[in-house]
């Protein structure tokens, strides 16, 4: 229950009809991880199934990125923990709506068996994603 989960400061207010919480310290909290398992040639991430996402590249992979069933304008973000297979060299396409640094996509560890973390935040529901690579070249 969302209630017993968040202890709201004095002074805090929680809207559990619009599911808007003010003031609200959280402790210990955790972030819901998706494994993917291997990408294949295209890769759907859905927010509504977590915040940390976990694949393996296995072969040149389209991305799309989905903000699960959140209709109002919120700022979300999530992390991606990408995996090379055996094979080296493997493409990436990423999303339209995403921008990037210098307004290009980071290079990124294309060896076999390494790994790369990922960073996406958007300000607007998903119409714009900023990207970077977070951390990278990461032995499995």
């Amino acid at each position: 229950e969302i209630q017993e989960a968040l202890r709201i400061k004095s002074g805090g207010t929680a809207d559990f009809n619009s599911n808007t919480v003010q003031k609200a310290v959280l402790k210990n909290y955790t972030e819901t991880i998706k494994a993917i398992g291997n990408t294949g040639t295209s890769t759907t991430l859905d927010l509504a199934d977590g915040n940390v996402f976990t694949a393996t590249l296995n072969g040149n992979c389209t991305f799309t990125f989905t903000t699960g069933t959140n209709s109002a304008p919120n700022a979300q973000s999530f992390t991606l923990i990408l995996a090379n297979d055996s094979t080296p060299s493997r493409t990436i396409t990423w999303p339209a709506a995403v921008k990037w640094p210098n307004n290009s996509a980071p290079s990124r560890t294309t060896t076999a068996s390494k790994t790369d973390i990922w960073s996406f935040m958007s300000p607007d529901n998903g119409t714009t994603w900023y990207g970077n690579i977070a951390l990278y070249n990461f032995t499995q």
